[in-house]
């Protein structure tokens, strides 16, 4: 597995623990406060709900969610997922899944998203998939830049219950 390089360092990726899940919701709620500061109040709640809590709880314990560091500290998270019928039911299989997405903010510009990236399309590759996929709230047009800025293709709006999300991928050759 390659070790992304950012202008703070060398990064790691490692599934967190089950005994840090308060440091991934820290940063997941770090992020969401700072994009409802922004505007965007629609992508997550702020601060997480317990439910949500439960969940990546759940997701730890499989080993499902990883966090990225820097000299030791968590300064990003994200969850991954190798099947998503509900966004991508044409193809649910075929690609590695990026979900609850985040940097704390003090590494914001520093490259980190873009290594996390790296390291997932790699994990994809490294597993057979064909695409890397991740969504977002179809609102929220700063992220989907970000993402189209990464080399991610725009795919689809998939109308949810309460919003919409704007679905992405990227081919992992």
């Amino acid at each position: 597995m390659i070790i992304p390089q950012t202008s703070l360092g060398e990064l790691t990726i490692d599934p967190a623990q089950p005994d840090e899940l308060r440091v991934v919701i820290d940063i997941l709620d770090e992020a969401a406060a700072w994009l409802h500061t922004k505007g965007i109040t629609q992508q997550w709640h702020s601060p997480s709900l317990q439910s949500f809590v439960e969940f990546m709880e759940k997701q730890i314990a499989r080993g499902d969610v990883y966090l990225a560091r820097i000299d030791g500290d968590a300064i990003g998270t994200f969850r991954f997922d190798w099947s998503d019928e509900e966004l991508w039911a044409d193809d649910p299989d075929g690609g590695g899944y990026v979900h609850s997405f985040a940097i704390r903010t003090c590494a914001h510009g520093r490259g980190i998203g873009a290594a996390m990236m790296a390291w997932a399309k790699q994990h994809v590759r490294e597993h057979g998939k064909k695409f890397l996929r991740l969504d977002c709230w179809g609102g929220n047009e700063p992220l989907k830049k970000y993402y189209a800025g990464l080399g991610f293709t725009f795919v689809k709006i998939v109308p949810e219950e309460d919003w919409v999300c704007a679905t992405f991928e990227m081919p992992a050759s």
